[in-house]
C-alpha cells in the first residue's frame, strides 16, 4: 500500500520530528522513503523558512543519517517552487502512497492550526498524509519508541468517514495492532435566546437525552457492523461509542487509552475561503500529541449511515 513514503522536510528541525514515525512505516510496510525539501522564493513569506546560508543537501542527508542506519532505502531530493504544489507534482510523478509531514501552526491567529502547506497538500493530492503537530524541541523521537500498537479509527456514520478503513485497518494488519473503532454521538445540547444582551443559555431537555440514548445505540449497531468482518480477518477490532464533543472525545480517549495513532477523515467544504479541514480534525491534531493519519474523503460516496 505504501511502497513509496515522501517526507516532507522544511529545512528545519522542528519539521525533522516526522521521521522517526516515517521510519517506522517504511519498516512494516516495506517502503522507500523519498526525503524532499522545497526552496521557494526569497521575499515570499513562508513557514519555517530556513536561513540564507542553507544547504538542502547536507540538511537532508543528515535527515537520512536514522534512515540509513536502519537499513531502509532513501533518496534525498530538493527542488525549487510553491512548496504545496511542488509536493503534490511530486507525489504524483514518483507514485507516492503516503505523504508524511508536520504542521506548523501558529498560535494566537483566528485560523485553523495546520500550515498552508499542510493544507493544500492534503486538499490536492488525494493521499493519506501522517502528520504530526511539532513540539517545540529540537530533541528527536527514537523511532523504535513508536510502534503502533493501538490505532484508533474515528468514524461519523458517514460513508466519507469510512474512506479511512482501508489504511487504518492496514496499519492494523502491517503493526499486528488492535483497531478501536470510534464514533461520537453530538452532545444533546440547544441554546435559548435567554436574557436580551446575554449570552444563550444551554437547554437539555429529556427529549433530547433520550434521542442521544437511542443515536448512542444506533452508533454502537452501526460500528459493530464494521467490527465484524475485520474480526473474521483476524484483525482485532473494538468498539467504543460515547455521547459528546467529537474532538475532545477523541483526544481524551486517546490519552487515556494507550492509543499510538489517530486515523480519521477529513471533511471540507469547497468554495469557502479557509483550510480544508474540519474542526474536528484541526482540533485533534491541535490537541494531540500523536500522529493522526488523514484523508480528504472522495465526494459522493454517501451520505449519514447511522
Amino acid at each position: 500500500m505504501f511502497e513509496r513514503i515522501l517526507v516532507c522536510l522544511d529545512g528545519s528541525e522542528i519539521a525533522r520530528q516526522i521521521l522517526p514515525y516515517a521510519a517506522v512505516q517504511a519498516s512494516h510496510f516495506d517502503s522507500e522513503v523519498h526525503l524532499l525539501n522545497v526552496l521557494e522564493k526569497r521575499g515570499k513569506e513562508s513557514e519555517g523558512r530556513p536561513p540564507e546560508d542553507f544547504d538542502a543537501p547536507i540538511y537532508l542527508e543528515n535527515a537520512a543519517l536514522s534512515l540509513r542506519e536502519a537499513g531502509i532505502g532513501f533518496s534525498c531530493v530538493t527542488t525549487e517552487g510553491e512548496a504545496g504544489e511542488a509536493i503534490v507534482a511530486y507525489a504524483e510523478r514518483h507514485g507516492i502512497g503516503l505523504i508524511a509531514m508536520a504542521t506548523h501552526g501558529r498560535s494566537g491567529l483566528r485560523r485553523v492550526v495546520l500550515g498552508s502547506v499542510a493544507d493544500f497538500v492534503v486538499r490536492n493530492s488525494g493521499l493519506p498524509a501522517l502528520m504530526i503537530r511539532p513540539r517545540e524541541t529540537h530533541e528527536q523521537v527514537p523511532a523504535e519508541a513508536q510502534p503502533f500498537r493501538r490505532i484508533m479509527a474515528c468514524l461519523d456514520g458517514s460513508e466519507l468517514a469510512e474512506q479511512i478503513m482501508p489504511y487504518a485497518v492496514e496499519e492494523a494488519v502491517r503493526f499486528g495492532a488492535s483497531i478501536v473503532l470510534f464514533r461520537v454521538v453530538p452532545e444533546p445540547v440547544a441554546y435559548s435566546p435567554g436574557i436580551p444582551g446575554a449570552e444563550p443559555a444551554p437547554v437539555q431537555t429529556d427529549r433530547m437525552v433520550e434521542e442521544a440514548k437511542a443515536g448512542l445505540d444506533r452508533a454502537a449497531d452501526y460500528v459493530d457492523s464494521l467490527a465484524t468482518p475485520l474480526r473474521e480477518m483476524g484483525v482485532q477490532a473494538e468498539t467504543e461509542t460515547m455521547i459528546g464533543r467529537a474532538g475532545e472525545a477523541i483526544v481524551n480517549y486517546a490519552d487515556e487509552n494507550r492509543i499510538n495513532l489517530i486515523a480519521m477523515a477529513t471533511h471540507g467544504r469547497g468554495g469557502v475561503q479557509r483550510a480544508v479541514f474540519g474542526s474536528v480534525a484541526d482540533y485533534v491534531l491541535r490537541q494531540t500529541g500523536l500522529p493522526v493519519l488523514l484523508l480528504r474523503p472522495s465526494e459522493g460516496q454517501g451520505q449519514s449511515a447511522g
